[in-house]
């Protein structure tokens, strides 16, 4: 028997209930100082999965993110993070955005009641994910 075959499937890598999401997000490489817009695909207090253009990351990159949860207006979060995994979106998924980038968060990221509201309700017309 394969050492592997006691490991958790890859959806279950998570530590913190992920939250489908679709606001937008600035990207910020400090080593770079450049600035990319991103969509948060999901968000939770441990980390994201963004979509990005050409991210041009690779994983172990450290990113400051400004997250733009609240739609109604509000200040953005920031928060520091780095890449744990770049992958190429499928064809039939690429349209404005071409990788999914993970990122971990170096500190948890405390969702306030406001911001879980609107997440949840970003998700209703999506079905809840599993």
């Amino acid at each position: 028997r394969d050492v592997n075959d006691d490991a958790p499937p890859s959806s279950d890598r998570r530590r913190a209930v992920r939250r489908l999401a679709c606001f937008p997000s600035v990207v910020e490489i400090p080593s770079e100082g450049e600035k990319v817009t991103a969509m948060i695909a999901d968000l939770a207090e441990t980390g994201t999965r963004l979509l990005m253009q050409d991210p041009g990351l690779a994983v172990g990159d450290e990113l400051r993110l400004e997250l733009h949860v609240l739609l109604e207006g509000g200040d953005p979060r920031v928060i520091r993070g780095r890449v744990v995994r770049v992958e190429v979106l499928p064809d039939d998924r690429v349209s404005l955005w071409t990788h999914q980038v993970g990122v971990e968060f170096h500190e948890v990221l405390p969702l306030g009641a406001a911001e879980i509201d609107a997440l949840e309700k970003r998700q209703i017309p999506f079905g809840k994910r599993t």
